[in-house]
């Protein structure tokens, strides 16, 4: 029984663990990713996105990329 315990709470620790590991790295992504950066909904918003010339050049090439579905 003992050992069961301890089993359980293992487990659970685990859970707990990965939870927040997860929730870290789904964090990490939406900061870097360029979809939710400009709110890309649409290819016509990509399309504009890569005419406007405010963009930097690096977002620029990222966008022309997802634009073509060279992801």
């Amino acid at each position: 029984m003992n050992s069961f315990l301890l089993l359980a709470i293992g487990v659970l620790i685990m859970q707990v663990i990965l939870f927040f590991l997860i929730r870290k790295k789904k964090r990490e992504e939406r900061k870097n990713s360029i979809i939710e950066k400009y709110q890309i909904k649409s290819a016509s918003d990509a399309f504009r996105l890569i005419q406007d010339p405010s963009i930097p050049e690096d977002d620029r090439k990222k966008i022309e990329a997802l634009y073509q579905g060279k992801s």
